[in-house]
């Protein structure tokens, strides 16, 4: 019964070492942030017939894409996630016209049909007007959030670095998560 005593007490202490273990786990991975990029939608404006105002995605590089409301070009903006912003590395377009900025250096990689030239603005974050008009896109990974489709005309929206923690993403969307046809559903894609 003795040698019964010891290996019994083992047990127990093994037990709780590993649920504290557990709970510092789980305590660690719920705290713990991480780096995204929000997208919000202006108050009072939805993403389709859902009720979220926000969606976010993990990339660190992202490109806004749009026509030109006047020339009917494609610009296209690069942008990098930084721990105090964002920073508009290049802009490709294929026309000139005005605010385009002739100034700068020319980008070191040069798209076919496009003239880039490097920026390297440093934005604390980007306020952004939506309008089919302009089919305004914005593309991260491999995925395209054709964001023009799911708003009405000149909505506003913030595209802003932010940290999520686990509780905020589970409660948030990935932006790629919403179907690329406008209807306001879900894609059926897994997190």
């Amino acid at each position: 019964m003795t040698s019964k005593q010891p290996s019994r007490y083992l047990w127990v202490l093994t037990g709780a070492a590993l649920s504290v273990a557990l709970v510092f786990l789980i305590l660690w991975i719920t705290s713990s942030p991480q780096s995204v990029i929000e997208v919000r939608v202006e108050e009072g404006v939805v993403f389709g017939e859902t009720d979220k105002s926000v969606c976010y995605f993990v990339e660190p590089n992202f490109e806004l894409r749009w026509m030109h409301s006047v020339e009917k070009q494609w610009w296209e903006e690069q942008y990098q996630r930084e721990s105090a912003g964002l920073l508009l590395t290049t802009t490709y377009f294929e026309a000139f016209g005005a605010g385009t900025p002739s100034t700068e250096t020319l980008a070191a990689i040069q798209k076919p049909g496009y003239l880039g030239y490097q920026i390297n603005e440093r934005l604390p974050n980007l306020d952004w007007v939506v309008s089919r008009l302009t089919k305004g896109e914005i593309n991260y990974g491999n995925h395209q959030f054709l964001i023009h489709q799911w708003l009405p005309d000149y909505s506003a929206v913030t595209i802003t670095p932010k940290a999520y923690g686990l509780i905020d993403r589970l409660k948030k969307d990935f932006c790629h998560e919403f179907s690329s046809d406008g209807s306001g559903q879900r894609d059926g894609s897994t997190r």
